[in-house]
């Protein structure tokens, strides 16, 4: 499947696209790839594209108090970028980059909003991706506030199993709140507790 057909698989799933609106809105996606340890966007600048990542993987990170701290990972199928800068069009608190070669979509944000603006379609679409983010934020908050860095462990391991294959040890202890070395350690206990 190539990134557009990949991109309105995405889009349908929440609002269907008439073939017009699909081609007006499709036209307004431009592709770009990236290599692994680059980045698409850095603290300071302001988001000017909002993504789709066809395949690869992106890590969106910030640096607290001199600890690089993994705040979230998107990969193949998922949207992606510094969605409050591009929203609000201010500079970004955190930075994101590519874990792998990445092919992405993306569309500017004015392009977006005329979208949002022509079509009730993808007004909808937009609408009902912001519900699934902020019920992603909200349930990563209570995770952050209310889990141990061992529930938080277990809550990754059942949830996304496969992204234990595709991201460092380090940026995972980081993403729940460990050491690599505890990170390791747990990692290595629940392996042995799944094989038995």
């Amino acid at each position: 499947m190539n990134a557009l057909s990949h991109l309105k698989q995405k889009v349908n799933q929440l609002s269907k696209l008439t073939e017009e609106e699909w081609i007006d809105f499709s036209s307004r996606w431009k592709s770009m790839d990236v290599k692994k340890g680059d980045y698409i966007i850095q603290v300071g600048q302001v988001e000017r594209y909002f993504y789709f990542v066809h395949e690869g993987m992106l890590r969106a990170f910030m640096i607290n108090n001199g600890m690089d701290v993994s705040v979230g990972f998107t990969y193949d199928g998922d949207f992606s970028g510094a969605y409050d800068s591009f929203l609000e069009q201010r500079p970004a608190d955190w930075s994101m980059q590519a874990t792998t070669n990445t092919e992405l979509l993306r569309i500017g944000y004015s392009d977006l909003m005329e979208m949002f603006d022509r079509y009730k379609s993808v007004e909808r679409w937009g609408r009902l991706f912001n519900a699934q983010a902020l019920i992603g934020i909200a349930r990563r908050q209570v995770e952050v506030r209310s889990f141990s860095a061992e529930e938080r462990f277990d809550r990754l391991f059942e949830q996304s199993p496969h992204i234990f294959q595709l991201v460092s040890q380090k940026h995972l202890a980081s993403y729940v709140g460990m050491t690599p070395e505890t990170f390791s350690r747990m990692r290595k206990h629940r392996m042995k507790k799944d094989w038995q």
